[in-house]
C-alpha cells in the first residue's frame, strides 16, 4: 500500500510540474525569446500537457497508441531543440543523422512490433548524446565561464538526468526483465528532479544576446 501511495503521489506531482513549467515557460517567453531553440522547448512542454488532458479525459489510463504518437512529438521537440542550440556543422550532421535514425525505427516499430522494445531506451540514448554535444560544444565556447547563468546549461543537465538515467529501467522493463510497477516512482522521482530543474533556470537565467 505505502509503494501504491508513493507512486500515485510522485505521479501527480511530475503532472502538475509540467503544468507549472509550461506556464513559467511562456511568462518567461519575452526574457529567452533570442534563443532560437526556446520555442521548441516551450513546444516540448506543450506537447506532454496536451497528451496528460488527452489521457486524463479521452483515453482509459494510460493509452499505448497515445503515448506511441506522443515519443514521436517529444522526441522531435528535443531535436529541433539541440538542432537550433548547436552550432558547429559535425555535430549538427550527427544530430540529423541521428534524427533521422531514430524515426526509422520509430516506424519499423508499428510495422514491426519486436522494434517497440528499443524504441523508448534507444530514445533516452540519443537525447542524452544531443546532450552531450552540446557540452562539448559549450566547453569550447567562451560562455563556459558564465555557464550557470546559462538557460541552455541548467535546460541540458535536466534532459540530460532524465533521459540517461531512464535508459537502464525502460531497457529491463521492456524486456521483462522486471515489469511492475513497484519500480515507477524511479522514473516519477527523476522526472521530478528535471523539471524542478527547469523550474529553477526559468526562473533565475539572465537573458543573454548570443550563445557563441
Amino acid at each position: 500500500m505505502e509503494v501504491a501511495h508513493d507512486t500515485t503521489f510522485m505521479e501527480e506531482l511530475g503532472v502538475n510540474l509540467h503544468f507549472v513549467t509550461l506556464f513559467l515557460a511562456i511568462i518567461f517567453y519575452n526574457k529567452f525569446k533570442t534563443y532560437s531553440f526556446y520555442k521548441f522547448f516551450v513546444g516540448y512542454f506543450l506537447v506532454i500537457v496536451i497528451v496528460e488532458i488527452l489521457r486524463r479525459n479521452f483515453f482509459s489510463n494510460y493509452s499505448i497508441d497515445l503515448y506511441n504518437v506522443y515519443t514521436f512529438f517529444e522526441f522531435n521537440s528535443i531535436v529541433l531543440i539541440y538542432y537550433h542550440l548547436i552550432q558547429q556543422k559535425k555535430r549538427l550532421k550527427i544530430v540529423k543523422i541521428l534524427a533521422v535514425s531514430f524515426n526509422v525505427v520509430y516506424i519499423l516499430s508499428f510495422i514491426f512490433d519486436y522494434y517497440i522494445l528499443y524504441t523508448i531506451p534507444l530514445e533516452g540514448v540519443v537525447n542524452s548524446i544531443f546532450v552531450i554535444l552540446y557540452f562539448v560544444e559549450l566547453l569550447n565556447s567562451d560562455n563556459i565561464l558564465n555557464y550557470k547563468k546559462l538557460f541552455p546549461f541548467w535546460m541540458s543537465v535536466g534532459f540530460l538526468i532524465f533521459y540517461l538515467t531512464s535508459v537502464p529501467f525502460w531497457s529491463l522493463y521492456y524486456t521483462s526483465i522486471f515489469n511492475t510497477r513497484a519500480m515507477f516512482p524511479i522514473i516519477y522521482y527523476l522526472g521530478a528532479i528535471y523539471q524542478l530543474i527547469f523550474i529553477y533556470a526559468l526562473i533565475t537565467c539572465k537573458k543573454m544576446g548570443k550563445l557563441y
